[in-house]
């Protein structure tokens, strides 16, 4: 097939074809409405929560949610409750990572190889599903609305759970950046197979992110616009109004660049200089697009943890 008539069939189809197009602004909102929200990414304990709320009440900083990244299950039950509660209490968010994933399991060695990396977090044996099974339904009765997923086929299992009733319907799944959803076929896949929200790759260039968002209009985004320094290191707080205009609805995900790897336990001092730029930012984005509007807590995507009274308790053995 030559170059040309790849262009025209691409074209005849209306999927992207070129990075050389124009910018156009996205009519989407989260349900709820609202273009944006901003989450917190690595906040990965009681501990660092407490300090990060502490600091963002302090400084006057609004965040929609924060994103655990460790594993739920290197998190007891109390731990767990206690972090939701103070959330609740704060109307803030919070989205927890699922686990075990390979980089913890006996059976996952090749996933720590040179190549075995380049599979991504896919799991390798049925125990592991079972395991990560499990651990959505111990999140849920504890109360979490909002879990990210690292494989399709545990995402694709989870949304059958949802739909079965053992996984309350509120309950979001969203994808990790691990996913690789670099264009907008794979981001379709996802949201075919149950995701609620993707986590784009993290260095994708504003037109694809605009292609991505026009061929699934309705897909919530996180854009990570600023990422830890074993990721790259970059910061594109002067890109915040335009991701926001084509990308609506879309999390930006902000403060993460004052670390050097999203598992490094962060001192208080790093966790002060995390939130000052994530107000930098917002201070950018503000300056650039006065009339952005937020998401609201009516919005699913805000995963604001359910209390006691909302809870669905479910089986929550192996």
């Amino acid at each position: 097939m030559s170059g040309g008539t790849a262009r025209d069939w691409l074209a005849g189809k209306g999927y992207p074809f070129t990075d050389n197009v124009a910018f156009h602004r996205s009519a989407g909102e989260f349900d709820g409405g609202g273009q944006f929200g901003v989450e917190i990414p690595a906040v990965n304990s009681m501990r660092d929560l407490e300090i990060m709320v502490k600091l963002l009440n302090e400084h006057g900083v609004r965040v929609t949610r924060f994103n655990e990244t460790l594993g739920s299950f290197l998190l007891s039950d109390a731990e767990l409750t206690d972090m939701f509660a103070l959330c609740r209490e704060n109307d803030h968010g919070i989205v927890v990572s699922l686990g075990p994933r390979p980089e913890y399991d006996t059976r996952s060695a090749f996933y720590r190889t040179g190549f075995g990396l380049e599979m991504g977090r896919q799991i390798n044996n049925s125990d592991g599903i079972r395991a990560c099974v499990a651990e959505a339904l111990r999140l849920a009765a504890l109360g979490c609305r909002g879990i990210t997923v690292y494989d399709i086929g545990v995402l694709r299992v989870l949304a059958e759970l949802r739909s079965d009733g053992l996984l309350p319907a509120d309950l979001v799944f969203k994808t990790s950046s691990h996913c690789m959803p670099t264009n907008p076929f794979l981001a379709r896949i996802f949201a075919e197979n149950g995701a609620d929200s993707i986590t784009l790759a993290h260095d994708l260039g504003l037109p694809m992110i605009q292609e991505i968002r026009r061929l699934n209009p309705e897909l919530p985004m996180d854009v990570p616009t600023d990422v830890y320094r074993t990721k790259g290191g970059f910061i594109r707080f002067y890109e915040l109004a335009e991701i926001v205009q084509i990308a609506a609805p879309v999390m930006l995900k902000m403060g993460a660049s004052v670390q050097e790897h999203p598992y490094d336990p962060p001192s208080e001092a790093r966790t002060v200089e995390r939130v000052r730029r994530v107000a930098r930012g917002l201070e950018m984005l503000d300056r650039h697009l006065p009339d952005k509007t937020a998401i609201t807590r009516r919005s699913r995507q805000y995963a604001i943890p359910a209390a006691a009274s909302d809870r669905r308790q479910g089986p929550a053995s192996a």
